[in-house]
């Protein structure tokens, strides 16, 4: 039988429900899927190019002088400016339909199968959600630290300090929760010298968890295979190709996800948050600094950090009204009062041991809604919300007019030769793939502040 073009037809109408149906749902609905996400992409910026450049103002002039009646003037001078560069990083999201899939809603009503749908709408909740985990983080994609084991039960950590292995640090409390989600991990085992780290080597075997045990203990436990590279102290785990791989690399040349809160709200650089051992920390021949200002060169450029009197992961203390206030008015100061901090977010655990000090202190608590129909706990006026992939332990004092999204694309489908859905080579299946270019970035580091080292109880 002679091809009738059937097939073709009905791709072309897939192609035209993907980019008037479903387009304009994604773009709304992935920037308001979670409260983190939401109050971001408020702030966009677009890009022309591979990267946006920010001119930060960062000093004022010297030029300023009292003399006497007749007196030599002052030396001029001029205000201190810093160029800083945000590249882009390139988000994916990709489903398949077979052939026999496809062929079959030739003579549904709308020719519209809910197997299509339900693709669709299931691949925009995870990019949404996966986009939210990316916010709380470095860039690094970490999912989880090792803790014991080898084979194939392997333990990971859960605790924010205190951990029997692996040292204290980004992704100790993780557990298995985002194993969970997305089941596919690849090992990243560091190697040390000294107090540094020299290379961390990404596997290249998919770990394929089959089980993750959520357990009361200090642990989370999965099954999964085997990975070729032997676990160790620092070991975490990684979508692959999402950290960096050899110590010659460029600076930044593997952090192939968005900038996240705990990359910016930080007196750190990015190499010393994600590769450490317990003992070694920082890549020694790579240093990699937030948006390319080493905070050893420009000690402006860190954000407001109050740890335990030990160091962050040294202890964890009680929430208390001072902790919280003196972070507020130190970053208010930062900031200017009035302008920063407007938005504070937390655990839902830390939420409850707030609400419980304000029930001791006999405190009224007062809710707000928010655009978004999000409600929050007041603190001196401005919202306090909780965000399932905030960081267990620590409370962040965002200045939201500081964050943005600067992107060269907005959420779009990539067209393949005017067709949105393409076949795959070799194969009965057509494919849709939804991209976007963009990067969280940072003009004012100094407005952010994050209170770490908190007691807390899930």
């Amino acid at each position: 039988m002679a091809y009738d073009g059937t097939i073709g037809a009905i791709l072309s109408n897939y192609s035209e429900v993907l980019k008037r149906y479903y387009l304009p749902a994604v773009q709304e609905q992935l920037p308001n899927a979670n409260p983190l996400s939401s109050m971001i992409e408020t702030g966009e910026k677009d890009v022309t190019g591979k990267e946006f450049t920010i001119n930060c103002h960062h000093g004022r002039s010297n030029g300023i002088f009292a003399t006497t009646d007749g007196g030599a003037f002052s030396d001029a001078d001029y205000q201190k400016h810093q160029t800083m560069t945000v590249p882009m990083k390139y988000n994916y999201g990709r489903v398949v339909f077979s052939g026999p899939t496809i062929k079959a809603t030739a003579n549904a009503k709308g020719a519209y199968a809910s197997v299509i749908d339900n693709e669709i709408t299931g691949l925009v909740k995870d990019v949404a959600k996966d986009i939210n985990r990316q916010f709380w983080g470095t860039g690094h994609s970490i999912l989880a630290r090792w803790r014991t084991g080898t084979g194939t039960a392997i333990t990971l950590q859960k605790k924010y300090r205190g951990n029997s292995a692996g040292g204290d640090g980004f992704g100790s409390t993780f557990g298995g929760k985002y194993v969970t989600e997305f089941s596919k991990a690849y090992a990243s085992v560091l190697t040390t010298s000294g107090t540094n780290v020299t290379i961390a080597t990404v596997d290249t075997t998919n770990l394929a968890v089959s089980a993750v045990v959520d357990t009361e203990a200090d642990y989370d436990t999965i099954t999964a295979t085997d990975p070729t590279l032997s676990e160790a102290a620092g070991t975490y785990y990684v979508r692959n190709g999402a950290t960096i791989t050899a110590a010659s690399s460029t600076a930044g040349a593997g952090r192939l996800e968005m900038m996240g809160l705990r990359g910016i709200v930080t007196n750190e650089d990015l190499d010393e948050i994600a590769f450490y051992d317990g003992t070694a920390q920082g890549m020694s021949a790579l240093n990699d600094p937030l948006q390319g200002l080493a905070v050893g060169t420009y000690a402006w450029w860190k954000s407001k950090v109050a740890t335990a009197s030990g160091g962050r992961y040294s202890a964890q203390r009680a929430l208390s009204f001072r902790l919280f206030d003196k972070m507020f008015d130190d970053v208010a100061k930062a900031a200017g009062e009035g302008y920063g901090p407007d938005m504070i977010m937390t655990t839902r655990s830390l939420r409850r041991e707030y609400k419980e000090l304000a029930d001791e202190d006999r405190r009224l608590v007062n809710t707000m809604t928010l655009d978004g129909g999000w409600t929050a706990i007041s603190h001196n006026g401005i919202p306090l919300m909780v965000d399932d992939d905030a960081i267990d332990g620590e409370v962040y004092f965002l200045t939201m007019k500081d964050l943005y999204i600067y992107r060269m694309s907005d959420y779009e489908w990539m067209d393949k030769a005017g067709s949105l859905l393409s076949q795959i080579s070799g194969y009965d299946a057509y494919e849709a793939v939804l991209y976007r270019y963009a990067e969280l970035g940072c003009t004012r580091r100094n407005n952010q502040g994050v209170l770490c080292d908190l007691a807390y109880e899930d």
